[in-house]
């Protein structure tokens, strides 16, 4: 009896040991990758499948993590071979399964290993994490498109699997992240999404309408990306046509292609498995990219593809303009609207309407029981029907032709007419930047014209502000969008909204006179003196659209546009003095001290006639160039030492910030450089002379001198941006675009 509870109680303790010391022993062993012996221990009891790995998840989790395409495929056999399917939900600590991790690295091989290769287990991608994303949103989210198109086919209907517990949709997130191809691909594939608001209220077209990069008006070049953009051809192809592009070729190992790269992916096709493969790798890494990276031939290519898809994102929205502008659905169905009318009533507090008749004797028996019932009922989800969000919205077109189809009361009004006076105060307090006024304070034009021409209504909306999109260009700086205003938009229109206030009575001269210092959406420019220099200017322009009586006009706080504005940039100007101090005490001393160079430089000729005292080398070319590049520099220094001494005994008001400073300023910097220029040219000229007896080849000489001047290239370099400011600031009309708008 003892020796046999002596053995009972020895294997009551291995089990008890059992699971502490054997689920350490396996995480050492995934930890140190040893994944031929964890193949083993998967294949010899399915316990070791739920085991956790240090809040990895499953060795399975690890494994995908690292990549490891056949250790994740042999895993898979071993859990379906002992039939534990289960095992393949285990979730990690974001609540990810072994298949969203595949999607989201792009492995499109390991996401079929998990699957099976004919979706047996499909089951997985409608799986969730606790923010309700799936494999699928996940795909989406990290910008693997070839994921997205290999899971989508299995469930190409279910639009449950594209949105997360927020209603994000993954045409939200692939827009967001400018992933336009791919969002092409999206509304392909679930037409449903393209009106899907979130919980926020936001729908796709609104996240467009701050995507500056999808618009040529909204992405600003140099001149000669400017060239290099207008070299590049770019192919269109329609969205069904892409699909199935990639449809076909989602077997191949092509992760590291993007989505919206049909070229590319074409390219990989054909050339495939073929000796053809290794030798465009070779040319491309000896000879395409060092060129491309001096270039940037890439990233301009990238910038016209996102404005080509960016485009055709856009036309694909416009197909049901309605549905995708205001959200909740696709066009009404006008035929059907009797429907949504006898919901719209709960919704628009008719009860007080037929209340008020029955006080006044007009109402039947029958009114009052329906008011009764009416007063009874829910508010039906709380959710904005076709009537509503057609009024909160304030398109016209859909409201004329709501109002011809709903029934005609006692006193022949409208119902939504006369439900529109119920909802007015909640319609004013509850108004949120639409897309055509996202649009306007992004300065993206594009959708503003293809917004307008749907639905012509959209020029007159306001925000919860009362801004419309002319306030709010002017209030983000956004010049192209007022011109495009003036030169697409009848005359009294631009009048009506130029006219036009905020909420608190700010007109559009009241907006360019506050300042764009330390804000975000700036200028373009360099320096707080530019950033000056670009406000004033950009008040000037607005001044010029806006009647004569809006400069004395005041707002709610009784302050006129010139009070705001003086007020606004004290500290802008206090800033920009310092700053223009200081450069011009540093560049004066530079100057006198080339001045005093060159003037020592002029009166010391080399050699000398006795008798006619004529300089010996005269006639030889580089001693004229010595005594002109002399001379010239003497000019330029003095010249750019007034200059400079002419700025800092200046006024310097706001008003003399237009012109009158940059000019001063421009002339300055300029007559530096050729004093600089010609001073170096007077020493290599003058040098030239002692070592051209022991050189006699030119070149080394040229060479020397040339590394000599490197000092000059890189003082221009450094200057450039500043003069090339100060040419813009002095003789262009109208200021630059500001960076952004508003985000969402």
């Amino acid at each position: 009896n003892t020796t046999y509870f002596h053995s009972a109680f020895q294997t009551l303790r291995m089990d008890i040991a059992s699971p502490h010391h054997e689920p350490k022993e396996f995480w050492e062993l995934v930890l140190e990758e040893k994944w031929d012996m964890v193949i083993e221990k998967y294949k010899q009891d399915s316990k070791f499948h739920k085991i956790e790995i240090q809040g990895r998840g499953s060795a399975l989790h690890v494994a995908v993590s690292s990549g490891r395409k056949d250790v994740v495929k042999s895993l898979v056999e071993a859990i379906l071979e002992l039939d534990d399917e289960t095992s393949l939900r285990e979730v990690n600590k974001r609540g990810a399964t072994p298949l969203h991790l595949a999607a989201y690295r792009g492995f499109t091989d390991m996401c079929e290993n998990i699957i099976g290769k004919k979706g047996e287990r499909k089951y997985l991608i409608q799986e969730k994490n606790e923010n309700g994303e799936t494999p699928l949103f996940w795909a989406v989210r990290a910008r693997k498109g070839l994921v997205f198109v290999y899971l989508q086919q299995f469930y190409p209907t279910d639009i449950n699997i594209a949105i997360d517990n927020n209603n994000t949709s993954i045409l939200h997130v692939a827009i967001q992240s400018e992933m336009f191809g791919l969002a092409i691909i999206i509304m392909y594939c679930y037409e449903g999404l393209i009106s899907m608001k979130d919980n926020d209220d936001i729908i796709p077209l609104e996240i467009l309408a701050t995507r500056t990069s999808a618009f040529k008006s909204g992405t600003r070049l140099s001149w000669w990306k400017q060239i290099l953009y207008y070299c590049f051809t770019i192919s269109r192809r329609d969205a069904k046509t892409t699909m199935e592009l990639l449809q076909n070729s989602v077997k191949g190992d092509y992760s590291a292609i993007e989505i919206y790269d049909v070229d590319k992916l074409e390219k990989a096709y054909k050339i495939r498995h073929s000796l053809a493969q290794t030798c465009h790798n070779i040319q491309k890494f000896v000879f395409r990219w060092p060129i491309l990276s001096l270039l940037d031939l890439e990233e301009i290519k990238t910038i016209k593809k996102n404005h080509i898809y960016g485009g055709q994102l856009l036309e694909e929205f416009m197909k049901t303009p309605i549905g995708s502008y205001i959200g909740g659905g696709v066009k009404p169905d006008l035929d059907n609207i009797e429907r949504d009318f006898e919901m719209e009533k709960e919704l628009l507090n008719f009860p007080t309407f037929l209340k008020s008749k029955n006080e006044e004797g007009d109402t039947s028996l029958q009114e009052t029981k329906e008011n009764k019932k009416m007063d009874d009922s829910t508010n039906i989800d709380g959710r904005d029907t076709t009537f509503l969000s057609v009024a909160k919205s304030g398109i016209v077109e859909i409201m004329e032709e709501l109002n011809s189809k709903v029934p005609i009361t006692s006193d022949k009004k409208g119902l939504l007419l006369v439900a529109m006076k119920n909802i007015k105060i909640e319609v004013k307090s509850d108004v949120k930047d639409t897309s055509y006024l996202i649009a306007a304070s992004h300065g993206i034009v594009e959708m503003m014209a293809d917004l307008q021409s749907s639905i012509k209504s959209v020029i007159y909306e306001t925000n919860s502000n009362n801004e419309n999109a002319l306030l709010l260009a002017v209030k983000n700086r956004q010049p192209h969008v007022i011109q495009w205003m003036q030169k697409n938009l009848p005359g009294g229109v631009v009048n009506h909204l130029v006219l036009q206030v905020d909420k608190n009575e700010n007109t559009v001269l009241h907006l360019a006179a506050f300042t764009s210092f330390e804000r975000e959406n700036t200028w373009r420019i360099s320096g707080v003196v530019m950033q000056m220099m670009w406000d004033i200017k950009w008040y000037k322009y607005i001044k010029e659209l806006v009647p004569e009586h809006f400069n004395n006009k005041g707002n709610k706080e009784g302050k006129t546009p010139s009070e705001i504005f003086k007020e606004q940039h004290k500290v802008l100007l206090q800033n920009s003095v310092e700053w223009l101090k200081d450069t011009a005490e540093s560049c004066s001393v530079v100057a006198a001290l080339i001045a005093g160079v060159s003037f020592a430089t002029s009166g010391s000729v080399p050699g000398g006639n006795q008798q006619t005292g004529e300089p010996a080398l005269k006639g030889q070319p580089a001693f004229e160039g010595f005594a002109v590049s002399s001379l010239i520099g003497l000019y330029f220094s003095v010249t750019a030492l007034i200059m400079f001494l002419a700025i800092l005994t200046s006024r310097k008001e706001i008003e003399d910030f237009r012109r009158n400073l940059p000019m001063k300023l421009l002339f300055g910097l300029c007559s530096l450089f050729v004093s600089i220029v010609a001073m170096f040219v007077s020493f290599c000229a003058g040098h030239f002379f002692v070592l051209t007896d022991k050189y006699t080849k030119g070149s080394i000489l040229f060479y020397l001198y040339i590394s000599i001047c490197l000092p000059v290239t890189f003082y221009a370099a450094v200057q450039f941006p500043l003069f090339l400011d100060l040419v813009k600031v002095i003789w262009k009309k109208v200021p630059p675009p500001s960076i952004k708008g508003v985000l969402l």
